[in-house]
């Protein structure tokens, strides 16, 4: 393949990323709105539950507390897989973006061309389900996305992102903490008025 069939495929892949990050912030920041304006207006005042909420079902605090936590973990987990997600694609993003340095500032080699045959990180099940809540390093949902089978110049530089992170975790660490103690403060209400 020459360098620059391996330049066309790294600007669609470099267009199909840019496209998945912005369509994951939009969702994440999607859900977390819903959430803050939800659980914000049960917060600061009577404006939820509506007033014929209590003629029609009197729920005691832990019953009312319930479906608050239901509805909020929904939530959440929905804005958390978008934040995941989201995050994912900026390291593939930076990833590609510094394969596509490499390939024009380098010839490349028999090593650069090799195949690839790992993955762009080691999963672990209790890290990645832990994730799914609260922000964890290296947390990661099942991803569609591999290294594998691509030329070691780009999996190797995907694989450095992975390493070294993403600056896409701090709207993920503070979304994610925010929720949280959202529903802190929900639970106070309802169980302290």
């Amino acid at each position: 393949m020459s360098n620059d069939r391996y330049s066309n495929y790294l600007n669609i892949k470099l267009e199909l990323w840019e496209t998945y990050h912005n369509h994951k912030e939009n969702m994440s920041n999607a859900g977390f709105l819903v959430q803050l304006s939800l659980f914000g207006a049960i917060i600061t005042g009577g404006l939820w539950p509506p007033k014929w909420v209590v003629n029609v079902i009197s729920l005691p605090e832990l019953g009312t507390f319930s479906v608050y936590f239901m509805l909020w973990f929904l939530v959440h987990y929905y804005t958390r897989w978008q934040l995941i997600n989201k995050r994912i694609a900026a390291m593939y993003y930076a990833g590609y973006d510094k394969s596509f340095l490499y390939l024009t500032t380098n010839n490349l080699n028999e090593e650069d061309l090799a195949i690839c045959n790992s993955d762009s990180h080691e999963a672990s099940p209790w890290r990645d389900l832990v994730s799914k809540i609260l922000y964890i390093p290296g947390g990661f949902v099942k991803m569609d996305a591999s290294v594998n089978g691509l030329p070691e110049f780009i999996a190797r530089e995907v694989r450095s992102k992975f390493k070294s992170g993403s600056g896409a975790n701090s709207l993920e660490i503070l979304m994610t903490y925010a929720s949280i103690v959202l529903m802190i403060l929900v639970g106070t209400k309802i169980f302290l008025g």
